[in-house]
């Protein structure tokens, strides 16, 4: 005897059409309804429950409106618990019905089929779970085209006279879901999103598509319930890139519905991950850029990020985002020409920490102290007082500020307190010569963590040996030397008066490295440490000829970098490992050879390194000859230079590393602002700066920016504009552009070596500092900061 069972007949109907994939259906214990505690419980004894399922017809299926069962429905599975379910049932746990005509289905007179499913239940509270294949026989993997857990539902000997079957609408399982991006780049990665970094987006629609097993498209009804909502994340969060999902018009689910996730996510403020409920919220979520910079642990710019939901996607998701390259800038003082300007990032264990440290003279007799904070953006700053001429500058860890001034090394009792107009401490300090006790005059200085203060100088009236170097403790803030004058404790043997040596640091207070300015002379990198004094004299294997010392920095595990330059024979840097005997080239300059194009001019070097003991991964330096910044990637590889022009530059100064690797630098622009120039360069390359100051010869650098190297490179303008373009010599990422007139307004084509094609407008004006009428620098006042002498002093 067939005993029919009484029932709620349940109406969240949802349509599950599906696209192919792997994947399993999750299905999890009811989380409603609970148990009712005057119902009778399972005694062991079971007997037989009808259920009643409809299959459409194709034509109805397509329809809008949420039928029960895909017309793609090949079986159907049931399992019957007397517990609520602690894990989903196998397909082997369930009892197969194919459909199939007599029996358990016949034709219905509206088109489709109508079936009769025979399922024994135990005697007591049930939990029922019901599925749809879109196969005949699902093997052990098969993912469910549609599918429904009820309970509990007690399944009694003696039901309610007439009872119907039991009708379940099943909810329907997205088996894989593709995810899209709108405006996708043509030439990137395909389904790929680009933002520029830094800059905040506009908020764009996310497309997602659910697919059934059946490999159907799930229809956006309101009423069509997913048996698990869709999860869709964004990796890596939080930094920058967010979802959105607006006013749900998913309709409440039934109380004994699963509503469950296929995984545990972790929100961040609501924007890593969205949760859909029904297929209606699909066209519901949006995404964008909120302009975060986040460095990663490579201290790169985060700047890739995938979108996907945690169901299998094929086709081509998941979506994708990059940051594109940018940069950022700060005008930190107004319309006063710029002569020189200094910049260094404070120590770990100094007030303001990680901050950017900045000193500026501003024409005609004004001096400038700042500081700029990298994490907001915010300055404080200030004007220099009881200054004469200062030429160097250190700021200390314990927060002093030691600079040379008027030929003696003098001090401030800290930032904060020059730039709230406190006149510096005149110490007047002028170390002597060891063998002739003659006064130094002092060229530069720097502190290490134990607060220490180095210096070098050289003796102007005996000329042999003329350069020293060393150091006295400057642990008493302000305070003068113990032994003032002090005795200067190393020789630098084989140099000439030096006016503009650079000093850095070497790892754990172990020391200096100095690199020689001196024009004549053999130039090399002088490593100093508390024992003693070496000379390494350099191997210029790339350059040949009279060249100086530009610029030296010392990395994390203690390796010297030089700069050197020589008018029409280029530059280059070579590079001493600790212990090392001789210098190794590391790369050219770029332009070198400098063929027909300026020569190039670089100032000063940096070099990052990611913790002591660990060696550079990238440097940088200034070009005044390009008003560029100049960038090298990938020291411990294929060192690549890029000179990074910037927006409508007359000058560049001096640049710095942040503590998290980013790259600064000040400039003056044709309005004789002072600025701070952020770089943000990223994997996807860029041309950030389309603001372009011409220089007299009417010509201007155009600067493809990335993390990397997509090049070689190719330029078009218009014939139209009159502008014209050179790629300079071993810089596939700089092109040197002939502006008649100086002033254009052109839009420029950039193609890298994998087909990606971006064009930009940019604007080219005359720039004041060497042009017409347009001239305004002040009498007497210098055309960039102060080199090194092209020879000896008289």
């Amino acid at each position: 005897m067939r005993i029919h069972v009484a029932a709620t007949i349940f109406g969240l109907a949802v349509l599950a059409a599906a696209c192919g994939g792997g994947g399993k259906s999750g299905v999890l214990p009811a989380t409603g309804g609970g148990a009712n505690p005057g119902a009778p419980t399972s005694s062991g004894q079971t007997t037989h429950s009808t259920i009643s399922l409809y299959i459409p017809p194709p034509a109805r299926q397509a329809s809008r409106h949420p039928l029960y069962i895909s017309s793609n429905t090949q079986s159907f599975g049931v399992f019957v618990a007397a517990t609520p379910l602690s894990s989903p049932p196998s397909v082997s746990q369930a009892q197969i019905f194919p459909v199939a005509t007599p029996s358990p289905c016949v034709v219905a007179s509206a088109g489709g089929y109508s079936c009769t499913l025979v399922v024994t239940a135990p005697i007591g509270e049930d939990y029922f779970y019901v599925a749809a294949f879109a196969q005949a026989s699902p093997g052990a993997n098969a993912v469910p085209i549609s599918e429904y857990i009820a309970g509990p539902i007690t399944v009694s000997l003696s039901p309610s006279p007439g009872a119907s079957p039991l009708s379940f609408s099943l909810n329907a399982v997205a088996n894989s879901i593709a995810v899209t991006v709108p405006s996708p780049d043509p030439g990137n990665t395909p389904n790929t999103q680009v933002f520029t970094v830094g800059v905040a987006s506009q908020v764009l629609p996310l497309g997602i598509v659910a697919y059934d097993a059946s490999n159907n498209i799930i229809l956006t009804d309101p009423t069509t319930v997913f048996a698990e909502p869709v999860v869709v994340t964004v990796q890596p969060s939080p930094p920058g890139v967010g979802l959105v999902l607006g006013t749900s018009t998913c309709a409440s689910p039934s109380p004994t519905q699963a509503v469950h996730r296929r995984r545990n996510v972790q929100f961040s403020g609501g924007s890593a991950s969205v949760t859909i409920t029904c297929a209606s919220d699909l066209n519901n979520v949006t995404f964008g850029y909120d302009g975060t910079i986040t460095p990663d642990a490579n201290d790169h710019i985060t700047d890739t990020f995938t979108i996907a939901a945690d169901q299998a996607t094929p086709g081509p998701t998941p979506a994708h985002v990059v940051l594109a390259s940018s940069m950022g800038q700060v005008t930190l003082n107004t319309d006063t020409y710029v002569n020189a300007a200094w910049m260094q990032t404070l120590p770990s264990s100094a007030p303001d920490a990680g901050y950017l440290a900045y000193v500026a003279d501003m024409a005609p007799t004004q001096w400038i102290i700042g500081t700029y904070d990298p994490a907001n953006g915010a300055v404080s700053q200030g004007v220099l007082a009881g200054i004469s001429s200062p030429s160097a500058w250190a700021f200390a860890p314990n927060g002093t500020v030691w600079t040379i001034d008027s030929g003696g090394i003098d001090c401030f009792t800290s930032i904060s307190a020059a730039i709230g107009g406190s006149a510096e401490n005149l110490l007047n300090v002028k170390p002597i010569a060891p063998t002739t006790g003659d006064t130094l005059y002092p060229t530069n200085l720097v502190v290490d963590s134990s607060n220490n203060v180095w210096y070098t100088g050289y003796d102007d009236v005996s000329e042999s040996p003329p350069s020293y170097t060393g150091y006295f403790p400057g642990t008493q803030g302000c305070a003068a030397p113990s032994v003032n004058p002090p005795t200067a404790q190393f020789t630098l043997n084989n140099d000439t008066a030096d006016y503009d040596p650079y000093v850095s640091l070497l790892p754990n207070n172990a020391g200096v490295a100095v690199v020689s300015s001196t024009y004549y002379d053999t130039n090399g990198i002088y490593i100093v440490n508390t024992t003693g004094a070496g000379t390494v004299n350099p191997v210029l294997t790339q350059l040949s000829g009279s060249v100086y010392g530009v610029g030296g920095a010392v990395d994390g595990a203690g390796n010297a970098f030089a700069e050197y330059s020589g008018f029409g024979i280029g530059a280059d840097v070579e590079v001493l490992s600790p212990g090392g005997s001789s210098t190794t080239p590391l790369l050219f300059l770029p332009p070198t050879p400098d063929v027909s194009l300026p020569s190039p001019e670089p100032s000063g070097l940096n070099v990052f390194s990611l913790s002591n003991g660990v060696g550079a991964n990238r440097g940088m330096y200034t070009d005044t000859a390009y008003h560029a910044l100049g960038l090298i990637e990938s020291i411990q590889g294929s060192p690549m230079p890029i000179l990074v022009s910037l927006p409508n530059s007359a000058d560049a100064f001096e640049g710095a590393y942040s503590t998290t690797g980013d790259e600064y630098v000040l400039d003056m622009d044709g309005s004789e602002n002072l600025n701070v120039v952020q770089m943000l360069p990223t994997t996807t390359w860029s041309v950030p700066n389309i603001t372009l100051n011409a220089a007299c010869s009417d010509a201007a650098l155009l600067t493809i920016l990335e993390r990397g190297d997509s090049g070689p490179f190719t330029v078009n303008i218009p014939a139209a504009a009159g502008v014209t373009s050179t790629q300079l010599p071993n810089a596939d990422h700089d092109f040197w552009l002939s502006i008649p007139g100086g002033s254009a307004s052109f839009t420029a084509t950039v193609t890298d070596a994998h087909g990606r094609t971006e064009s930009f407008a940019v604007t080219s004006a005359p720039n004041y500092d060497t042009c017409g009428a347009a001239h305004r620098h002040p009498p007497g006042a210098p055309a960039h900061h102060t080199k090194p002498p092209l020879s000896p002093r008289a």
